[in-house]
């Protein structure tokens, strides 16, 4: 009997940790202007912006002294945890306005599309965009 029990918890643990990966990769933003690599570092997630339309600096950023950085390569998600099915607690980065939100994340049923909840407060203020798998 211990040993189903113990094959079971490892089960449950390999299932958890492989829905994670699902999350790792390049996705396509849906106004098609960037690609963010996400990743993930000791047990946070996080996501760099890789690819961007069109260069520019971090020019609308609230703190004036990163408005000379480059888009490209600044991290837009940043410290996830893993509550199953999903990663919570985390911030997303919109360099469109230079705001900071709060923010989860999850994945469509067929793995190809991350919806991202950017919300102020409570996740029921804010808005979900739709990231699509980039290969």
């Amino acid at each position: 009997m211990k040993k189903i029990i113990s094959i079971c918890i490892f089960l449950l643990a390999f299932n958890s940790v492989m829905a994670q990966k699902e999350f790792i990769g390049k996705w396509l933003s849906s106004s098609k202007k960037g690609i963010v690599e996400t990743y993930i570092q000791g047990n946070k997630l996080f996501g760099k912006l890789i690819w961007v339309k069109t260069e520019r600096k971090d020019i609308y950023n609230k703190d004036e002294s990163l408005r000379n950085r480059e888009l490209k390569g600044l991290n837009m998600f940043s410290d996830f945890s893993w509550e199953a099915p999903q990663w919570v607690g985390g911030k997303i980065y919109d360099p469109a306005n230079g705001s900071t939100y709060s923010c989860k994340m999850w994945m469509s049923d067929d793995k190809q599309s991350l919806y991202v909840r950017g919300f102020i407060g409570i996740s029921l203020l804010g808005r979900t965009e739709k990231f699509s798998k980039f290969k």
